[in-house]
């Protein structure tokens, strides 16, 4: 026979009962809801995004006004850090070596991470980052000044060619995008000129518009602007493709040249040991931002096209430009210093 309870020890029953259901309701209120991790919470604070450019420049353009489209979808804002220099590359070694929380990214153009790696020796691997996403693509464009005795691309690079030496043509840095992109032109046909190294597309076309140079090379939306005004005469594009932007400009199909097109595309990268949950929900957002009409009016206006591929499909992109950068920078003897 079971002896049933004093009027006491019910009530150190009842106590002991208390303190277990207490202790169970702390136990569920601190643990995560099914299906809740890092990625719910984060993030839980502004993200950086460092520009490895200057302020006005193209790529911080596009990244300011995407970090404005992606912020609301976040739901917090996307700072802009400008660390320019060193063709970008000061930059993408911030990004390498911040913590890897999904706090500090990098909006980084292409030259940054698979060409000027091959011309000055670098703190960063492109093992050390991930692209997190391409966000847009573009032609580069070569131009003069109206009273230059060329009128078609063939008798741009046909000038350029019977006149070594004679003509100075303004790059983004050394080692950046119109170095590469003009030497895979220039060096098939034949073709040696003066490269002068600026900081960025708008110092380049400065001194393009002062005369200090005799050719500009960069980003079509910096010089747009003064080519419709009639004081740039654009010849030739780095793509095969036309652009809308520049309708009557020269592609490189069109001179028969199409295999040596280099894009100027734009991403997104971060450090590369970034948990996956926060990379894959800072790409969701990302690519969401990029897609917004906004954008990709501010984007195609500046002749540029927003890029959307798998993350596989942009490391892959990415790796066999750098093979074939790096080849290049051999075959010119570009060594990194």
């Amino acid at each position: 026979m079971v002896p049933r309870p004093t009027p006491g020890r019910r009530r150190g029953f009842a106590a002991v009962g208390a303190l277990a259901l207490f202790a169970a309701l702390i136990a569920t209120a601190a643990a995560p809801a099914r299906g809740a991790g890092p990625a719910d919470a984060y993030p839980e604070r502004p993200v950086q995004l460092v520009v490895p450019a200057g302020p006005g420049s193209s790529t911080d353009t596009i990244m300011r006004a995407l970090a404005q489209s992606a912020a609301p979808l976040l739901g917090q804002p996307l700072v802009i850090l400008n660390k320019p220099g060193a063709s970008g590359t000061i930059g993408v070694s911030f990004v390498t070596r911040s913590e890897p929380d999904g706090y500090t990214i990098g909006g980084v153009p292409s030259g940054a991470i698979t060409m000027a790696p091959h011309v000055a020796a670098q703190s960063f691997a492109a093992s050390d980052y991930r692209i997190v996403a391409m966000i847009t693509r573009a032609a580069g464009v070569l131009c003069v000044r109206p009273d230059f005795p060329a009128k078609t691309a063939t008798e741009f690079l046909t000038e350029l060619r019977n006149n070594p030496d004679k003509y100075t043509y303004g790059s983004d840095g050394v080692g950046a995008f119109v170095q590469f992109s003009t030497a895979r032109i220039f060096q098939p046909a034949g073709i040696r000129q003066r490269i002068i190294p600026f900081s960025g597309a708008d110092q380049t076309v400065t001194a393009f518009l002062a005369g200090t140079i005799d050719i500009y090379g960069g980003a079509i939306a910096t010089i747009a602007q003064f080519a419709g005004e009639g004081k740039a005469k654009c010849l030739l594009l780095t793509t095969a493709q036309r652009s809308k932007t520049l309708p009557e400009v020269e592609s490189l199909d069109d001179i028969r040249m199409g295999a040596a097109q280099t894009l100027l595309w734009r991403a997104v990268i971060a450090p590369r040991d970034i948990p996956q949950d926060r990379f894959d929900k800072l790409r969701e957002a990302l690519l969401r931002a990029a897609a917004t009409e906004e954008f990709k009016t501010l984007a195609g206006k500046r002749g540029e096209e927003v890029w959307v591929i798998s993350a596989e499909d942009a490391a892959k992109h990415a790796t066999g430009e750098f093979t074939e950068m790096e080849q290049l920078a051999k075959l010119l003897q570009l060594k990194p210093n």
